[in-house]
């Protein structure tokens, strides 16, 4: 027997070995369900005795919030056939819904209703919905990754010419150097810093706050900038202040651009449209996590 592709659909998630027509398309209509609403209680193939004392099987039934809310859905599976819904069905569903006295009821198919099907679904409150595979030209129209640009504006290159002192001043501050262990290199832990009036910034950082000041929002390329001191002086370890004479300051400001992709490796495999327009991806991830025991509900 020729299977459907709701058929092959449903056993990459949850295989069965029954041969029965439109039982996989019941059970995967039963684990969206499921998955659209965890708090719901959804049981497949159960039978339901009305007041009429005929027992009716049911497709799916759902038992919503834990109240006494019954939601009787009817599945069609008419994907080799690729026939409509007709009247007949939701006429003859029509009559087991007024029997068991039932809340709420759906129909779901993946091909579709017939007008008259519609019509006479509308006029007795019975919703519709189509439950089918999710193809190509559903993603149009859909967000399916975002693409981020960023232009960066900042400094790629930096170096200190030359830091000038007098006499005195450079030779305490070599010794200071040399006391606290301190090399000529220079990294954002160093401890040297830039102070004045009980302010302290660390070397790197005073560096490239001149070299962004001087920069501006405008310039781009690499300039070179003479600093004077500005009643800063230079303080090695948190010792004394050392006044300083000049500082001048090499740098390359530049404007970078930076693209990231954003997409979901969440899979597609469903999408659930009712007759208003409205519709809802069902992801693979969704079917994986729920599984219809062997009494029939859906965990």
């Amino acid at each position: 027997m020729t299977r459907s592709r709701y058929d092959e659909l449903h056993d990459r998630f949850d295989p069965i070995k029954t041969g029965k027509a439109g039982t996989r398309y019941e059970r995967l209509a039963a684990m969206v369900l499921k998955a659209l609403n965890d708090r719901d209680v959804v049981v497949h193939d159960m039978k339901l005795v009305g007041d009429s004392t005929v027992p009716h099987q049911i497709d799916v039934s759902i038992q919503r919030d834990g109240v006494e809310h019954r939601i009787l859905v009817e599945c069609k599976d008419f994907d080799r056939r690729e026939a409509k819904v007709d009247l007949d069905i939701v006429r003859s569903f029509r009559s087991v819904i007024e029997d068991t006295s039932a809340d709420e009821a759906i129909i779901v198919t993946c091909i579709g209703f017939t007008e008259p099907a519609e019509t006479y679904a509308r006029a007795k409150g019975i919703k519709l919905a189509i439950l089918r595979t999710f193809d190509d030209a559903d993603r149009e129209g859909r967000l399916q990754k975002i693409v981020l640009r960023m232009n960066i504006r900042g400094i790629v290159r930096l170096k200190v010419q030359q830091l000038g002192f007098d006499a005195v001043n450079h030779a305490r501050f070599n010794a200071e150097l040399a006391a606290a262990g301190l090399s000529g290199a220079c990294g954002p832990d160093t401890p040297l810093h830039f102070v004045k009036n009980g302010e302290a910034v660390q070397f790197l950082d005073y560096v490239r706050r001149l070299a962004a000041a001087d920069a501006g929002d405008s310039f781009e390329g690499e300039r070179v900038l003479r600093a004077a001191p500005n009643g800063w002086a230079l303080s090695v370890a948190g010792g004394a202040p050392i006044p300083f004479e000049v500082l001048d300051i090499a740098y390359v400001m530049a404007d970078q651009t930076e693209i990231s992709e954003i997409t979901s490796d969440r899979i597609a495999e469903l999408i659930l449209c009712d007759l208003n327009g409205r519709d809802t991806i069902i992801y693979a991830d969704q079917l994986a996590r729920h599984q219809v025991g062997s009494d029939g509900t859906v965990g």
